[in-house]
């Protein structure tokens, strides 16, 4: 492959965001490493609350962050958030509680977020187009969940400092690729204190949309339960499989990731442009999955389980991110829609750890937690079954502007 093309528009946003996506997930077992050699009650809940900063972040700055990606170029809001999230991260060096440390990790991350799948539209003329693309960055960025988890994993099992310079390292490296991003221009006209206003017009306009409405009931639904779930799961190996070592956890949970790297190459196939409202069906099938998972206390059991998780997570995940980030583009601005997303993922989010952290308080099994977080995630999967006849009437007609009735 030439120089050229591995640098290509669509490759260099590939692999800036799977470096960044790489060190934003090696941070997740830095923390738990960080914990747990800091002793305390509750750790598990410790994890939570500094998750919890991380994800306000979103919820916070959700009104102007995707106005800063649409006024400025994208390529640019990409080493911006780049540069925020290593600052974070330095700062462990100088002994900072990790929750302060890692809101701004979150809001580099924030600011990181609208840009990287913004430019996607930007770099594609069409659906199929932007389904491939999208494809390929959740192919490599679960990649990178997977590398991620697994290098967090063991370098933070016995020192943080080795985990802290891995991650400054990866982060400056997915800045310098920034530089081979296209810089297309913004819309200088933009102003910020109005677009904070317009926000939340924006937002109500969104879920106007039948299928952008679709899309954020399915990708929130999702996230709250995977972020959930990753928490949970380091509690309940310990206490389900005698699992304490953070290597052999990452290893586990990793697994994961393996299955949506699949899922990339299979979507494209089972949910093809025009059937993207298909993606709910594997929904339902992935949450059956993660409570039979919780219920039986066999090591290559829950491996397998948690394989096919990924893989069925994706294949939901993915095309609903193209249905969004369709509808959005013309709708309001491709910047604004991930903005829009982000808030309603992380502030849905923010509230399933809150229920989790209070079922931990409450002393709840771990196992009841686990198959509590799949019944959620069943509940919103079952309504957008009841919306799915819109959604295809939406799309036979292409009505951008198609309300719910």
């Amino acid at each position: 492959m030439s120089g050229r093309k591995w640098l290509s528009p669509i490759n260099a946003v590939v692999w800036t965001q799977f470096l960044s996506a790489f060190a934003d997930n090696l941070n997740f077992f830095l923390i738990v490493g960080m914990v747990n050699r800091a002793g305390g009650a509750n750790p598990d809940g410790t994890v939570a609350y500094i998750q919890i900063a991380f994800l306000l972040a979103y919820v916070v700055l959700a009104p102007v962050v995707g106005a800063f990606a649409d006024k400025k170029s994208k390529s640019r809001v990409l080493l911006i958030g780049n540069l925020l999230k290593g600052t974070g991260i330095a700062l462990l060096l100088f002994g900072l509680p990790p929750a302060i440390c890692y809101v701004f990790v979150g809001i580099g991350a924030v600011v990181y977020s609208p840009a990287k799948y913004g430019i996607l539209s930007e770099l594609t003329n069409s659906e199929s187009e932007l389904l491939k693309a999208n494809a390929k960055i959740e192919g490599t960025t679960i990649l990178a969940i997977l590398l991620g988890t697994v290098v967090g994993g063991i370098l933070a099992q016995n020192s943080d400092l080795p985990a802290i310079l891995t991650c400054l390292g990866i982060y400056a490296l997915s800045l310098m690729l920034t530089f081979a991003v296209p810089v297309r221009g913004g819309n200088p006209s933009i102003r910020y204190g109005e677009s904070a206003k317009q926000f939340l017009r924006d937002t109500a306009a969104l879920f106007r949309l039948r299928r952008a409405r679709f899309s954020l009931i399915g990708t929130a639904s999702f996230w709250l339960t995977a972020s959930v779930l990753r928490i949970a799961l380091v509690a309940w190996l310990p206490v389900n499989l005698g699992i304490t070592d953070t290597r052999d956890q990452s290893l586990i949970i990793g697994v994961t990731a393996v299955g949506v790297v699949v899922s990339a190459l299979l979507t494209p196939v089972l949910v093809p442009a025009g059937k993207l409202h298909r993606a709910y069906y594997y929904g339902i099938f992935m949450v059956l999955c993660v409570m039979v998972a919780s219920l039986v206390p066999s090591l290559w059991f829950t491996v397998s389980l948690l394989f096919v998780i990924g893989i069925l997570g994706g294949i939901f995940l993915i095309p609903l991110n193209t249905m969004l980030q369709e509808e959005g583009r013309d709708a309001i601005g491709s910047g604004k829609t991930i903005a829009v997303q982000n808030f309603t993922e992380q502030a849905l989010t923010v509230f399933g750890l809150t229920i989790y952290l209070a079922m931990s308080e409450a002393k709840v099994p771990i196992n009841l937690s686990v198959i509590g977080i799949g019944i959620v995630l069943l509940l919103f999967i079952l309504y957008l079954a009841t919306q799915i006849g819109r959604v295809q009437a939406a799309a036979r007609r292409g009505e951008a502007g198609a309300r719910f009735g």
